[in-house]
């Protein structure tokens, strides 16, 4: 698993650079700091057989049922050595989905800058604004076949955020 992430991500990042060097405000997205890359399993078995190899790689755990499907977000014990990132969020296609399985997106940390005023200007652009849940907001960039979820935080961030609001309800 580890190895078709390497891969993947390598992939990712050449259709990332081209897009970077077309843009006008380059230092904007040279500054987006790249926190985190998702996986799409393709069912329920492709999910758990990949959470199992993954496990033995963590230092930490997180899983959310959410839209129908299982989502957990994985801090591993060394980075990924293609992109020094350790978050590995590994996602259940949605139930009756078709979308396309394997390496789903990447997160990136918005360190500095109005991302909706840069993406504005930038006119070729396609992104949109996108919620899921109480804790979860970013902005979806599409380009070369793939995705790029920009942010104001961590996923680790928000996994702390649904742990705290389940220990809230726990006290209620």
């Amino acid at each position: 698993m580890i190895d078709e992430l390497n891969a993947a991500i390598e992939s990712y990042h050449a259709k990332w650079h081209a897009l970077v060097a077309g843009r006008k405000d380059r230092a904007f997205f040279q500054k987006l700091r790249p926190t985190a890359v998702a996986w799409k399993a393709v069912d329920r078995t492709d999910f758990d057989t990949r959470f199992s190899l993954l496990r033995d790689h963590a230092e930490q755990i997180h899983m959310a049922w959410m839209n129908g499907r299982w989502l957990a977000t994985f801090y591993l014990r060394d980075e990924l050595p293609t992109c020094e990132l350790r978050v590995v969020k590994l996602m259940e296609r949605r139930p009756g989905s078709s979308d396309a399985t394997g390496l789903d997106h990447l997160d990136f940390l918005i360190t500095q800058g109005d991302a909706k005023q840069v993406l504005s200007a930038e006119v070729d652009l396609k992104w949109t604004e996108e919620k899921n849940g109480d804790h979860c907001k970013w902005i979806s960039l599409w380009f070369g076949g793939t995705e790029a979820k920009l942010r104001n935080n961590t996923v680790l961030q928000i996994c702390a955020e649904e742990l705290i609001a389940a220990h809230k309800d726990l006290l209620t």
